[in-house]
């Protein structure tokens, strides 16, 4: 359970929520939030890991992906959403984007937040947006450089090749240099290895 509220005004927002089951790919579950206090709630089977998205007309959508399979069934997995606008400069962390170790093959799990980043471009044809592919510290500033902009250009290429205009997308790799959390634990070097899209126009 939890809250949707807009970024900037702090309101409740009635926004869409879909939960898919990771492993199988499948949608497993479609609601809102409620129109006046932003909340909502939703049933799952535990021991399974699940993407969620949040999604509302004239805002970035969120993605993010959680595990019931250490929550304590009887309490809720509580977690709140803030959507930001659509402005140039704002970004979104694709958190369902996955590839495997110093490699940029995407995986096949990446597929559910793909198509949802293609469907918001086709929904907001105006928006031109930069991929950017970022990676932790471990290996070499240079081999950074360059397995992060293969990532990004994987993102940007499966979006060439599901119908989306070229003239709405860049890419780039920016390797190790625009860190979000600290390289000294796993946990840390995991936020910093990932894929963003940032607003350039619209």
């Amino acid at each position: 359970k939890g809250t949707i509220f807009d970024n900037i005004t702090k309101k409740p927002v009635n926004a869409n929520i879909t939960i898919t089951d990771l492993q199988t790919k499948k949608e497993i579950a479609k609601t809102f939030s409620d129109t006046i206090t932003g909340n909502f709630f939703i049933c799952l089977i535990a021991n399974k890991n699940y993407a969620i998205n949040i999604s509302k007309e004239n805002y970035l959508f969120i993605s993010e992906n959680f595990s019931t399979t250490k929550q304590d069934t009887f309490k809720p997995f509580v977690k709140n959403f803030s959507l930001q606008p659509i402005e140039v400069g704002n970004k979104v962390i694709l958190k369902n984007i996955f590839f495997k170790t110093n490699s940029y093959a995407l995986s096949e799990e990446s597929q559910i937040e793909l198509l949802k980043l293609k469907d918001f471009l086709l929904k907001n044809p105006s928006i031109k947006i930069e991929i950017g592919g970022h990676t932790d510290n471990v290996g070499s500033p240079e081999a950074n450089l360059i397995l992060s902009q293969n990532r990004a250009k994987a993102v940007y290429d499966f979006l060439l090749n599901n119908g989306i205009n070229k003239t709405q997308l860049t890419y780039k790799g920016y390797g190790e240099t625009q860190p979000v959390d600290n390289n000294n634990t796993d946990t840390g070097k995991a936020n910093n290895r990932r894929t963003e899209f940032k607003i350039i126009a619209k």
